[in-house]
C-alpha cells in the first residue's frame, strides 16, 4: 500500500510539473507576442498572422538555445524574458536600416546567431551568412537552421578576416570598437555596400576614430526594460561619396 500511494504521489508530482510547464510556455508566448507588438519595431509592420507565426519560431529558438546552452555556454543570459528582449528583440532593431529586398547579408561573430537569426526569420527575402569560428557554436546554428526552416541562411566556420565573399550589408554586435570591425570586414562589402552595428557605450568616443572615408548614420532604440543599460544605437556606416 505504501508503495502505491508513493507511486501516487509521485505521479501527481509529475503531473503539476507538466501544468506549470505548459502554464509558463503560455506566458513566455504571450510575451514574445507582446514584445513583437511593441512600438520601436513598429516599422517591421507585422500583422497579427505574422507575429503568431514568429512566436512559434521564437518559441522554437528560445528552447533549443537554452538546451544546447547546458553544454555549450552560447550565452550567459539565463532568464527566457530577457533572452527574449536582450537577444531577440535586439537583434531585429538592426532591420530599420536594411532594405525588404533580396540582399546578400554576412553577420559577422554570429555566435548564437544574433543578430543574423532573427532577422532570417522576419525577413525570407534576406540572404544571410552566419560567420563564426567556433564549430561548437556553428553546430548550434546548423541545428537551429535545420529545426526552423531556414532556407535563407547559411553557415560558416570561419573568421571574418579569412572570407572572401563580398555582401551588400555586413552586420555585428559589438565583437569589436567602430574602428577595428571596419578594419577587419572592409573587404567583406560590395562596391555599394554598407556596415549596421549596435552599440550601447561609448558611442560618441569610438565614431570619433571612424576613419574619413566612411560616414554614419544612426538610430536610437529603448529596449522594453527599465534601466540605463536599455538604450541602444543602431548605426549605419557607409562609404562617402566623391
Amino acid at each position: 500500500m505504501k508503495y502505491f500511494l508513493a507511486n501516487i504521489g509521485q505521479a501527481k508530482a509529475i503531473e503539476v510539473k507538466i501544468f506549470s510547464g505548459i502554464i509558463e510556455m503560455e506566458q513566455i508566448k504571450n510575451f514574445l507576442k507582446e514584445c513583437l507588438k511593441n512600438e520601436q519595431i513598429s516599422f517591421l509592420s507585422l500583422t497579427s498572422e505574422k507575429i503568431n507565426e514568429l512566436t512559434e519560431k521564437f518559441t522554437i529558438y528560445l528552447q533549443e538555445l537554452k538546451r544546447w546552452n547546458r553544454a555549450y555556454n552560447l550565452t550567459s543570459i539565463k532568464d527566457e524574458r530577457e533572452i527574449i528582449i536582450k537577444h531577440f528583440f535586439d537583434s531585429l532593431l538592426y532591420l530599420y536600416y536594411i532594405p525588404d529586398k533580396n540582399l546578400s547579408i554576412a553577420d559577422v561573430g554570429s555566435g548564437a546567431g544574433f543578430p543574423g537569426v532573427p532577422m532570417a526569420i522576419v525577413k525570407e527575402k534576406l540572404k544571410i551568412s552566419l560567420i563564426e569560428p567556433s564549430w561548437k557554436k556553428c553546430a548550434f546554428l546548423k541545428n537551429i537552421k535545420k529545426k526552423l526552416h531556414l532556407d535563407n541562411i547559411s553557415v560558416y566556420q570561419s573568421k571574418a578576416e579569412d572570407m572572401e565573399e563580398k555582401f551588400n550589408i555586413v552586420v555585428c554586435r559589438a565583437v569589436w570598437s567602430i574602428k577595428d570591425f571596419i578594419g577587419n570586414c572592409e573587404h567583406l562589402l560590395k562596391e555599394n555596400g554598407f556596415f549596421v552595428i549596435s552599440k550601447a557605450l561609448k558611442l560618441q568616443d569610438e565614431l570619433k576614430q571612424l576613419p574619413c572615408k566612411f560616414k554614419s548614420e544612426i538610430k536610437e532604440f529603448a529596449l522594453p526594460i527599465s534601466n540605463e543599460m536599455a538604450k541602444r544605437f543602431i548605426i549605419k556606416i557607409e562609404r562617402c561619396e566623391y
